[in-house]
Formats: structure tokens, sequence, C-alpha cells
């Protein structure tokens, strides 16, 4: 991604902005590049700048430092491809059918990417208790439209009782080791069994309750 964010050769009416922008977004591109392949430990801001194509003052520009430009870089994808699944949902006539266009819309999007989400997924942990931090509040805004989803369900079928307590969580940490594992196996059939298992996993966190007594 980073090769198409490079600014044209020669002269430009490119606004000093619009040139920090477009610098910044290869910036991202390239902390999540390295990150996901050599792991966060082993990046450098060299490396970073060097993948980018972009110099060490202006990346001390954009960041104060690695661990700043990394937690920008997973704030910026989280919040992309969450926002992006809702979207994908909300397409859909009906709640079953928006969670299906949902999950396959994460497990494809995870097979586009499998470097940056491995660096979201895996390497957030190496940054401790601030990596820890947001990676809560991305489980939250997970959990969140898991939430949504069941009220959406329920509005069409009155009888179907709310979901039990920790639902919602326990199926966003399931949607994360199924994804996981496919990126380490990288395989088709990986993918193609992480699909059928996050769906199944997210209807059946949604609907499986039914006539259980708990």
């Amino acid at each position: 991604m980073t090769e198409h964010r490079k600014l044209p050769k020669g002269p430009h009416k490119l606004s000093r902005d619009e040139v920090a922008g477009t610098q910044r977004a290869r910036l991202i591109d390239a902390v999540l590049e390295n990150t996901g392949r050599r792991g966060y430990v082993a990046t450098t801001v060299g490396h970073i700048t060097a993948t980018a194509g972009v110099s060490r003052t202006s990346f001390y520009e954009q960041f104060t430092g690695k661990q700043d430009a990394f937690l920008a870089a997973y704030r910026e994808l989280t919040t992309e491809f969450i926002a992006q699944g809702v979207a994908a949902g909300a397409e859909a006539a009906t709640p079953l059918e928006a969670v299906t266009a949902c999950c396959d819309f994460l497990v494809d999007y995870v097979h586009r990417r499998p470097t940056a989400v491995r660096a979201v997924l895996l390497e957030i942990y190496a940054l401790g208790d601030a990596g820890l931090e947001v990676r809560e509040k991305t489980l939250r805004a997970g959990e969140a439209v898991f939430d949504r989803t069941a009220k959406w369900l329920r509005a069409t079928d009155p009888t179907l009782p709310a979901p039990p307590p920790f639902t919602a969580r326990t199926v966003v940490a399931a949607t994360i080791e199924l994804i996981t594992q496919a990126i380490w196996i990288g395989t088709e059939d990986a993918y193609s069994q992480a699909r059928e298992a996050v769906r199944y996993t997210w209807l059946l966190g949604l609907s499986g309750h039914r006539g259980i007594e708990v």
C-alpha cells in the first residue's frame, strides 16, 4: 500500500497538509508492515522510514517515536475494519444476513492484509500497559457491535431472550483466536474454515442460548 501513496515526482501542487497526510499514511503502512514481519521489538524507526520512503525528520514531525507510531497505526486499522464491517452488515435485510456479511468481510479483510492484522493482533502486547489499554478499547468496540446486533435480532423476534452476560466478550475473543489461527496457517483452506467458524460463533452467541436456562 505504501507504494501507491508515494508523492508524484517533480513539482506538484499539493499543499503542506496534503504532503504531510500522504507521508503519515505511508508511515502507518510501514509501521504495520515492519511490525507484522519483524515484530515490534525488532522494528526500528529506520526500518519504518526506509519502507515508507520518508525522512526521519518527517517521521518525528508526525510521531513522538516508535510506540506513538504503532499505537496510531493500531487505532487506524482497527477503526477501519470495524467501521467497514459494520457498513457491510448494515446493507443486509435481516440481522442473521448482517452477521454473515460482517463475518465474511472480517475474514476477507484479514486474508487481504495478513501482515498488518498480525501486527495488530499479536504485537500490541509488546507495548505493555499502553498496548493493553488501547486493545481493551478495541475489544469493547467489537462487543458493542455484537450487542447492537443482538438488540436488532430481538426486535425481529421478541421471543428471543437477551444473551447471557459476557456473551459478547466470549464471541469477540473467539473471533480473534480464529482469525489469528488462519493467519498463522496461511492457507486458503484455513481462511475458508475461519470464515465458517466465525459465522457459527456469532450465530451461536446471538441465538444459541434460546431455550437454555442459565
